[in-house]
């Protein structure tokens, strides 16, 4: 009859222990700069839609991803003409699809008047919505890192402590741990 104990945990090697003590703080710091840049855009977001010039969007060019959606991109006319300009990117709570042909132009839209990221919001556009989604992902890179970082931990105590009770490490053998 075979022992039901647990096979001792292997210890990480060097490599092991550099690559997971690596990668833990880059999740972290990846989750945490691409949640952060989701809040900043929507707060870009909330600030145009409440000062932000009011004008025309007309779409000149939409560039569709993997999964579908597509993102629309035209030419911005305020409403009294004072304000023009070209390829500036559209956020809008519609979705426009591979197949779909170009919208025509969309009024109410307001712009962003960064000249780094000319950027176009219709009023529909959920900023808070991209607030969320930033600051869930940023949670979740501190929620990913942290298992990662406890769980590595954990896993390295058991394996020393089953060197230290004198077992090998790895599966048991067919009669019980192997001494």
């Amino acid at each position: 009859m075979h022992s039901t104990t647990p096979a001792s945990p292997k210890p990480m090697g060097c490599v092991g222990r550099v690559f997971v003590w690596t990668m833990i703080p880059l999740i972290f710091l990846f989750t945490a700069v691409i949640g952060l840049f989701m809040v900043a855009d929507g707060f870009a977001a909330r600030d145009t839609l409440a000062t932000g010039p009011v004008g025309t969007f007309t779409p000149v060019e939409k560039t569709c991803g993997s999964r579908g959606g597509c993102a629309l991109e035209g030419t911005f006319t305020s409403d009294d003409g004072a304000v023009t300009r070209a390829d500036v990117d559209l956020r809008d709570a519609i979705d426009v699809g591979a197949g779909d042909a170009l919208p025509g132009p969309i009024d109410g839209v307001r712009l962003d008047t960064d000249a780094r990221r000319p950027t176009a919001y219709t009023a529909d556009y959920s900023w808070a919505g991209a607030m969320v989604k930033g600051a869930g992902f940023a949670v979740m890179g501190v929620v990913l890192s942290t298992g990662l970082a406890v769980g590595t931990v954990r896993y390295q105590a058991r394996a020393r402590a089953a060197i230290v009770r004198g077992q090998r490490p790895g599966p048991p053998g067919p009669y019980g741990p192997q001494r």
